[in-house]
């Protein structure tokens, strides 16, 4: 689900390839040498993938765990990725000591389970859940004056933390919405940590929220949607490729950004899971 089809990805990018001008180059022509973009695009999506994956579970857990449990027993959930291929969704009592609802997804075998029978919080679960309250506190309290999120009545934000690499972990804040037919780009944030837990870069993938519609206004289906990046932001983000998956129909495969730096397109196609490089 998640390689490249490079082969098919370099006929794309050179036969939409300009010709150079020696006095000035267009912004294609600095696209990154073929190796290296390929390796750039290919992590991103796989980085769009694991983002998806955390926020879906967490639907499925939160829609799961409510037809079971009354609000007030419940005292927080963690998302987390208990291994290479699994996704997992933790939530505990009000006193923070016992699981009492547990969804795992394995994308790879694309096989679910639920389990509602109370059982003490695990060493592993207790790391995860201490991880996530110290993030999200630092985050807040360092970058709170740099996060713009839509009112209630759009949608809430939506938390994620995926895990780069054993160095490097990365909090999401999403702009969630509650609007049929939209989705929600925009509004997207990260804020990466240390091994230390220290936060050590933020970023901000869009200027603002685009809420774009994948609906006519006479309620027909919309057959291309489009976005631009800065310069700062060139290529298609992992928020961008996740929120896409999350509210896209059925019907709708594939969406464009137009990238300032190198102008051109970018596009990510859902039927060959990569990104492409596009000229009009």
């Amino acid at each position: 689900m998640l390689w490249m089809a490079c082969g098919v990805a370099v006929a794309m990018l050179f036969s939409c390839s300009t010709t150079r001008n020696s006095a000035k180059m267009s912004g294609l022509d600095r696209l990154p040498p073929p190796s290296e973009l390929f390796a750039t695009l290919d992590s991103i999506v796989n980085e769009g993938w694991q983002l998806y994956y955390s926020e879906r579970v967490n639907w499925i857990a939160s829609d799961l765990v409510l037809e079971k449990f009354d609000m007030d027993a419940i005292g927080g959930s963690v998302t987390w990725k208990p291994n290479d291929s699994v996704w997992a969704a933790v939530v505990y009592d009000s006193g923070a000591k016992n699981c009492i609802f547990e969804y795992r997804y394995n994308f790879v075998s694309n096989q679910e389970e639920s389990m509602d029978v109370p059982r003490p919080i695990s060493s592993l679960e207790q790391t995860e859940i201490n991880r996530k309250k110290r993030m999200i506190e630092q985050a807040v309290d360092k970058y709170a004056d740099s996060l713009y999120f839509a009112n209630q009545s759009f949608g809430s934000p939506n938390i994620d933390i995926v895990r780069i690499n054993s160095k490097l972990t990365r909090l999401y804040f999403l702009q969630g919405t509650i609007k049929p037919d939209v989705i929600p780009f925009g509004n997207d944030y990260s804020i990466d940590f240390d091994e230390k837990l220290e936060p050590v870069a933020f970023r901000k993938y869009h200027r603002s929220l685009i809420a774009t519609q994948t609906k006519t206004e006479d309620g027909g289906k919309v057959e291309t949607i489009m976005h631009s990046h800065l310069k700062d932001n060139p290529f298609i983000t992992p928020t961008d490729i996740c929120n896409f998956l999350l509210y896209r129909p059925e019907d709708l495969t594939m969406f464009f950004v137009y990238s300032t730096a190198y102008k051109c397109k970018f596009a990510y196609s859902y039927s060959l899971n990569q990104i492409i490089t596009v000229t009009d």
